[in-house]
C-alpha cells in the first residue's frame, strides 16, 4: 500500500532531518525552528524530490542529495509558520500543536520562518556531489517558484479580499512549489528536457489537486484527524474551490488534474510510484 511506502518514505526523511537542524543562539530562535521542524507533517515535497528522481534512475543514490530534498521541508516548514501569524491566516494550531508564534512569540516566529528560508538556500549552496551547474540551476528553479511568482504572489492573493481569481491562487501558493520540487528530482537524475516538462506538469498538476482537496478538507474532513479546526475559510469568508464550485464538482475537478498529473509521467521508467502518490492526493482523510 501507497501508506506503508510514504510513512517509511516518511521516516527516512525525519531520520536524515535530525542532522540539518541548525544549532545556535539565541537558544530561543534555533529552539522555534527546531519545534516547527518537528512538528510533523508528510514531508510529501522532499519525498516528491527524491521519487522524482528516482522515476528517472532508479538506483540513485539519494544520500548524494537527501540535503537538497530537506531543504524544501525548511522551505515549507518557513511558509506554515508564516501563514499561521496574526496577519495572515492567525491560527492557534498547527498539526494538533500550537503554532510556532503561540508557542514563542510572533516576533520569533518570524524570525523563525526567515532563518529557515535562507538557511534552505545555504544547505543547496554546501552540496559536494552535485555540479555547480545543476546546483545553480536547482536554487533558480526553487527561489522562483516560492518566491513572488509563486508561493508569495499566491499568498498574497489568497489574503487580499478583493483578489478572487482562484485558479491564480491555487496555482502559485501551493502547486508552484509541489511543481519545483519534481523539476529538482529531474534535474538530479540528468533528465533530457522532455523529460523534465513531463514531471514539472506532473507536479503541477497534484499540486492544483492536492490544494482542491484540502480546500474539502476544509469543509468535510474530521478536525481530530487534520489537527486543526475546520471550516476556517467559510469563516474568514475565503475563496475556494467548494466555494465556487461545491463539493462534488470540486473533488471532479481535482480527480481530472490526477489523472492529467498521471498522462504525463505514466511512460518514464519507473513511475508506479509517482502514480500512487497522485492518487493517494485525492483519498487522503489529513
Amino acid at each position: 500500500m501507497i501508506q506503508d511506502y510514504l510513512k517509511g518514505q516518511t521516516q527516512l526523511i525525519n531520520m536524515y532531518l535530525e542532522q540539518y537542524i541548525p544549532k545556535g543562539e539565541p537558544k530561543i530562535l534555533f529552539d522555534a525552528i527546531e519545534y516547527s521542524l518537528k512538528a510533523g507533517g508528510k514531508r510529501i515535497r522532499p519525498i516528491l524530490v527524491l521519487e522524482s528522481a528516482k522515476t528517472l534512475k532508479e538506483d540513485i543514490d539519494i544520500k548524494n542529495f537527501i540535503d537538497i530534498a530537506i531543504s524544501t521541508e525548511f522551505i515549507h516548514t518557513y511558509s506554515l509558520i508564516h501563514d499561521d501569524l496574526p496577519a495572515m491566516d492567525d491560527d492557534d494550531l498547527r498539526r494538533g500543536k500550537p503554532t510556532c508564534h503561540k508557542q514563542f512569540s510572533e516576533a520569533i516566529a518570524i524570525l523563525a520562518g526567515d532563518g529557515l528560508l535562507t538557511y534552505a538556500f545555504e544547505l543547496i549552496s554546501l552540496n559536494k556531489n552535485l555540479s555547480a551547474e545543476k546546483l545553480l540551476k536547482i536554487i533558480n528553479i526553487l527561489s522562483h517558484n516560492v518566491g513572488i511568482y509563486g508561493m508569495v504572489g499566491g499568498q498574497a492573493g489568497d489574503i487580499l479580499e478583493d483578489f478572487k481569481d482562484i485558479d491564480f491562487i491555487h496555482l502559485n501558493k501551493t502547486a508552484k512549489f509541489i511543481q519545483a520540487c519534481c523539476q529538482i528530482g529531474a534535474v538530479i537524475a540528468d533528465a533530457t528536457p522532455e523529460e523534465e516538462d513531463k514531471l514539472k506538469n506532473y507536479g503541477k498538476h497534484i499540486g492544483i489537486a492536492f490544494q482542491i482537496w484540502d480546500d474539502l478538507l476544509d469543509e468535510i474532513g474530521d478536525p481530530s484527524k487534520l489537527g486543526k479546526k475546520v471550516n476556517k475559510d467559510k469563516e474568514k469568508n475565503k475563496i475556494t474551490y467548494p466555494s465556487i464550485y461545491g463539493i462534488e464538482k470540486s473533488k471532479e475537478m481535482a480527480y481530472n488534474h490526477i489523472n492529467q498529473a498521471i498522462s504525463y509521467i505514466k511512460d518514464l521508467k519507473n513511475p508506479q510510484i509517482l502514480i500512487q502518490i497522485a492518487e493517494f492526493i485525492v483519498s487522503r482523510e489529513v
